[in-house]
């Protein structure tokens, strides 16, 4: 047998042995209802198991993966969003949720194991170093990082640390090297995109998760629109995958008069409790379209169902995820932590939009992409319900549960043969490939020329040149040249290109300023609201 071999079955073997553990672990579970006697079986065994693996296992084992991967594999059993974190995962996830971490300000790209500042926070602490996007990051505090195979996160881990300490980071600017001193700050993760007016009155407010600074995000940006004219709101939670539950509630809240119901959450050991908008709402009386698509779930879903059953807004898009279940977090005594699901969450009207997981998580995930399947060929919203039963909105609309938020209006998938070339473009990430490789070219001369976003939007033209280049990278990559399509869709590809170099050189709100001029879903949305 060679090693190869070996290690397959070796890996098959542990996996193998954590179901076994994991069999008798939930088996005790689901039989004991809790009694002490119940408890003290299953940690006897489980503990007897994993020694004699341990002493008795032809090959060494990582003691401390094998108890992690036990936890993951079992908390799996449960449903598809129970899970366990460890130390750094659940350090992550504190960062996401409180929108903020310490560090040097810099976002990392990586190609290969070479790593390149791919953009350089505005607001934070290397903003004004003279550290450009396109840099490429050869060394951290002496240790070469790039070109020795150092995985992505322990590049990251270096430049992370406490605020007002110092980090030395070594750069290769067009082949020569340039030293910098950052001293780490706080660096502000903003989950609130993009918030822009689209016209004298519809304002567009784009966020891509909830953390906990969401709300207050959402408020403030409410009030800018506020000035300058909104008398409709288009908030886009496409691709937003949820976050705190509390700032779902927060900008529900914002949109809706005192009173009325947002949700409710309920569980088997945990009462059933209400949340309603509380007085003082923003904007509760203009109109309001909400977007979401196959990736908006949780606290996406939350806000587009509260707002949907109250008939507040005009919900357009595509079905949402279907994620209904709430998780609440349990640290661990070394830093690690477990997601448990405690409870699920209800729309006003008394939905559950959780789609079913019998089957278990595999079986979940595989429905899920069944279903965009099926939907990207369909034109009726209301394909595979999987709860059949009416739920009435506050008007008396019918709605349904059982699976994601249905949208009022469906925005179905383009069928466009002419976008085929592009996609194969896009979808192989060459565009944005093509344009980071402009940006390391050219980043000190183009931010001379254009020293700010909207100088940039205004002016920048993407050459002939920078065309052929994405042309020829995409027959490198196996994508052969199509005249016809590169010429039907210029624009877009134009568009693209440039708003991705933008967005390295000034940040998302380039980006989007560009990129939403393209939008088709938006443009439709803009109609319907």
């Amino acid at each position: 047998m060679d090693s190869g071999q070996k290690a397959s079955n070796s890996g098959n073997i542990v996996l193998m042995l954590i179901a076994m553990v994991m069999g008798v672990v939930i088996g005790i579970m689901s039989a004991s209802h809790g009694t002490q006697a119940a408890q003290e079986t299953l940690q006897g065994k489980v503990g007897e198991v994993l020694q004699l693996v341990q002493s008795e296992y032809v090959d060494p084992l990582d003691a401390d993966s094998l108890g992690e991967e036990l936890l993951s594999a079992m908390l799996s059993e449960l449903d598809p969003h129970s899970s366990y974190l460890s130390a750094r995962e659940t350090e992550r996830t504190y960062e996401m949720m409180r929108g903020n971490f310490e560090g040097v300000g810099l976002v990392i790209r990586r190609e290969g194991d070479t790593s390149f500042v791919g953009q350089v926070l505005p607001d934070g602490p290397s903003a004004g170093s003279g550290i450009l996007p396109g840099d490429l990051l050869w060394a951290v505090d002496g240790t070469q990082v790039s070109g020795v195979g150092m995985p992505a996160d322990s590049v990251v881990a270096r430049l992370r640390g406490r605020k007002h300490s110092s980090v030395n980071v070594d750069i290769r600017r067009n082949g020569e090297p340039i030293a910098f001193t950052i001293r780490r700050g706080v660096v502000n993760h903003r989950t609130l995109t993009h918030r822009a007016m689209l016209d004298d009155t519809t304002g567009y407010i784009l966020l891509s998760s909830f953390s906990s600074t969401s709300h207050d995000e959402f408020r403030e940006a409410l009030r800018h629109l506020k000035r300058q004219g909104l008398r409709h709101l288009i908030l886009d939670l496409r691709g937003n995958s949820g976050g705190a539950l509390s700032s779902a509630i927060g900008i529900a809240g914002e949109l809706l008069p005192a009173g009325s119901p947002i949700v409710y959450t309920q569980g088997t050991h945990q009462r059933r409790h209400d949340t309603y908008a509380t007085p003082g709402g923003l904007f509760t009386s203009g109109g309001v379209t909400v977007m979401v698509d196959e990736g908006s779930a949780s606290a996406s879903e939350v806000v587009a169902g509260a707002l949907q059953d109250n008939d507040r807004a005009l919900i357009v898009g595509r079905r949402t995820f279907g994620k209904g279940l709430v998780q609440r977090e349990f640290s661990l005594s070394d830093g690690s932590s477990v997601l448990l699901t405690v409870a699920r969450y209800y729309t006003p009207s008394g939905r559950s939009i959780q789609r079913p997981y019998d089957g278990g998580t595999d079986e979940y995930y595989r429905d899920y992409l069944t279903q965009l399947v099926e939907e990207s060929y369909a034109d009726n919203p209301t394909l595979r319900v999987t709860d059949s039963t009416p739920y009435l909105t506050a008007g008396g609309r019918t709605v349904y549960g059982g699976g994601g938020i249905f949208p009022d209006r469906l925005i179905p998938y383009r069928h466009d043969s002419s976008l085929v070339y592009y996609n194969s473009l896009a979808s192989k990430g060459l565009l944005f490939r093509t344009a980071f490789g402009e940006v390391r070219r050219h980043a000190a001369a183009l931010l001379r020329q254009y020293p700010d976003a909207d100088t940039f939007c205004r002016n920048y033209k993407v050459g002939d040149a920078l065309v052929d280049r994405l042309v020829s990278l995409g027959i490198a990559e196996g994508v052969p040249a199509n005249p016809r399509g590169l010429a039907a869709q210029r624009t877009l590809i134009l568009t693209m290109l440039k708003a991705y170099i933008g967005d390295h050189l000034y940040g998302a709100d380039a980006f989007y300023r560009l990129y939403l001029q393209r939008d088709e879903d938006l443009k439709q949305a803009m109609k319907q609201k």
